[in-house]
């Protein structure tokens, strides 16, 4: 019976870290990707708001004139540009369209809501 419980653990694992909060270190990792991704003719970048919800990211930024949204997500452990425009991208209907489920497009939009 022990190697039957052994074989569930990643299981039980999987369903228990996708309940705990994102941490500091995926704030820090999105950051580091919309840096990397806007980040153009060496001007700095300022990522003015990240939103998340389990592997989805929302970020807003600005660089000198410049500013806009950017939708990312996680894979294979790396934040990954999904959709980035100049203009807001703040509705559940556009992030579903960039790739994201509904729920993590609609949990997105309520953390929006709720900072304003």
């Amino acid at each position: 019976m022990p190697s039957r419980s052994l074989a569930l653990l990643p299981f039980c694992l999987a369903a228990v870290s996708a309940c705990i909060p994102k941490s500091a270190l995926d704030r820090d990792q999105v950051r580091g990707a919309i840096v990397q991704n806007i980040g153009v003719n060496g001007s700095p970048v300022a990522v003015e708001r990240i939103y998340l919800s389990g592997d989805y990211a929302l970020g807003f930024w600005s660089q000198g004139e410049r500013k806009g949204d950017i939708v990312l997500a996680r894979r294979s452990g790396r934040w990954s540009q999904l959709l980035c425009g100049n203009g807001p991208i703040r509705n559940q209907a556009q992030l579903q369209r960039a790739g994201v489920p509904d729920f993590a497009a609609e949990m997105l939009v309520r953390q929006i809501r709720e900072s304003d």
